[in-house]
């Protein structure tokens, strides 16, 4: 099912926890609940405006009552019941950078705010004040490397996880404020870092530099280390093989897991657009081709890309338009 937003750019998507509402955040700065058993806007939460810039990340609180949008403006909070602004979260110790990546804790009312300054912000949702900030030592080192590309808590809130620009994943004591690890040596940077339902395992969307594949890393999240690799593969004619150097590069964009932990999903800047990979055996059970789309060849990428709590449909952005699928 595809649904159009009239050229308007799908920059961000985000599932509510009982999965009937699906928040749309656009390139012109306007951000939507849509019906996502239709595709079908229901309210419009925030008009476009000059005023900002593309909404970058979209996260509802763990019991849904709260919405937070970010953009290169500030980061805001709505009552989602209430379909209100109640709050903005902008810190006035560093210079406005661009909050690029959301996670609400999923036990306490807690909201990190990953930005392109080296820092993660944690902010309390009730009081709407700044608890702690996590300064990465990149970023006063090197200043083509600030970017957190990517944050997420684990599942008992005690770690935060992130990726940035400069090929690195770190664990975060939350409360230390301390980094506890660094995962290296990586390629090319994590755009999207997800636990796994149950904790055991995190994946992180990048891409191999030097054969050109899509890749989503798996690590296990007690010591770290890298447990499997999983490539996409390349869409040819079968029986047809694509030399390395005429290989159009393709990068992993979204990555989540599926809620029962069995699935892994990545969005992919290529062909194909969705890849499904069991976690067990890590093979591939399912792709979704840009051939299907004939008609549409801006479908070059998809992202961003969510799987509703429920298990039953995975939502990609195709450029302007919104795609929803249903998983078995």
């Amino acid at each position: 099912m595809i649904a159009k937003t009239n050229f308007r750019g799908v920059y961000a998507l985000a599932f509510s926890p009982d999965s009937k509402i699906l928040a749309v955040g656009l390139l012109d700065g306007g951000i939507e609940f849509w019906d996502p058993r239709t595709l079908t806007p229901t309210v419009k939460l925030r008009k476009p405006s000059e005023r900002y810039d593309g909404v970058l990340d979209l996260a509802f609180s763990r019991d849904g009552t709260l919405l937070a949008g970010c953009d290169g403006v500030s980061t805001t909070l709505w009552n989602v019941a209430a379909r209100e602004e109640i709050a903005t979260l902008t810190d006035t110790e560093i210079d406005p950078v661009k909050v690029q990546s959301l996670a609400f804790h999923p036990h306490a009312d807690v909201l990190a705010c990953a930005n392109m300054h080296a820092t993660v912000n944690l902010w309390d949702t009730g009081t709407h004040e700044k608890l702690a900030t996590l300064i990465d030592p990149i970023g006063y080192t090197d200043s083509r490397k600030k970017s957190v590309e990517s944050v997420a808590f684990s599942r008992d809130g005690s770690t935060i996880v992130t990726s940035h620009e400069a090929c690195n994943v770190r664990f975060w004591d939350v409360s230390a404020g301390e980094i506890i690890s660094t995962i290296d040596g990586l390629e090319l940077p994590v755009l999207e870092l997800a636990y796994s339902p149950d904790g055991s395992l995190l994946a992180g969307g990048t891409a191999s530099l030097s054969t050109r594949d899509g890749q989503v890393k798996l690590w296990s999240a007690d010591s770290q280390e890298e447990v499997a690799t999983l490539t996409v593969p390349y869409v040819t004619t079968p029986g047809e093989a694509i030399p390395l150097k005429e290989r159009i590069a393709q990068y992993v964009n979204s990555v989540q897991f599926s809620p029962d932990g069995e699935t892994v999903i990545g969005s992919v800047n290529g062909d194909p657009l969705i890849v499904l990979w069991d976690v067990a055996t890590r093979k591939v059970v399912d792709i979704e081709e840009k051939r299907t789309y004939q008609d549409s060849a801006d479908y070059d990428i998809a992202h961003p890309m969510r799987i509703s709590p429920d298990g039953t449909m995975v939502t990609a952005g195709l450029s302007s338009d919104v795609a929803l699928w249903k998983l078995p």
